[in-house]
C-alpha cells in the first residue's frame, strides 16, 4: 500500500475521538499532511475513480453546508475480494476523472486548505461495500 502523501508524512488528525474548537466530536478519517511541502495526493492501491468532484459547489452536496470536505475525489478499491471506497476530501484540483482506472502511486489531485479546514491536508475515510463508514485501519491506513 501507498501512503496518500510523500513522506515524510504527519498524521494532523487521526481517527477517531478529538476536541475542536472546544467541542467533543467524532473523525471519522485520517487527517494527512506531507512535510516535504508537495501537497499531491496518491492513490493508495490500485482501483476506479467513483466519484470526482472538482466543483466546490457540487462536493458541497455530499458533506453539509457547514463543514464542507471541498473538492473530493472518491476511488473503488477491490481488496481480498471485498470493496471499498475511500475518499480523499480538501482537494484545491483533481488530475483524475469518473470512470478512470488508477495504479497505486498515481497522483489524484492535490490538497489544501479548502472546505471547513484548519490548514492544508488531505482527509481520508473509508466506507465499505454498504457504504457504511468503517476504521480506515481496516485497509491498513495509520
Amino acid at each position: 500500500m501507498i501512503q496518500p502523501v510523500k513522506a515524510p508524512l504527519r498524521i494532523s488528525s487521526k481517527y477517531g475521538w478529538r476536541t475542536l474548537q472546544g467541542k467533543r466530536q467524532f473523525h471519522d478519517g485520517i487527517d494527512y499532511v506531507s512535510d516535504s511541502g508537495d501537497q499531491s495526493v496518491f492513490s493508495i492501491f490500485d482501483g476506479t475513480v467513483t466519484f470526482d468532484f472538482d466543483d466546490y459547489d457540487e462536493a458541497r452536496r455530499w458533506t453539509d453546508n457547514h463543514q464542507s470536505g471541498g473538492n473530493m475525489i472518491i476511488v473503488k478499491y477491490k481488496l481480498a475480494g471485498a470493496d471499498y471506497y475511500v475518499r480523499y476530501l480538501h482537494l484545491i484540483s483533481n488530475v483524475v476523472k469518473n470512470g478512470q482506472n488508477v495504479k497505486s502511486g498515481q497522483i489524484l489531485g492535490t490538497y489544501g486548505d479548502v472546505g471547513y479546514s484548519f490548514g492544508a491536508h488531505v482527509h481520508v475515510d473509508v466506507y465499505d461495500y454498504r457504504w457504511k463508514k468503517i476504521d480506515p485501519g481496516m485497509i491498513g491506513l495509520k
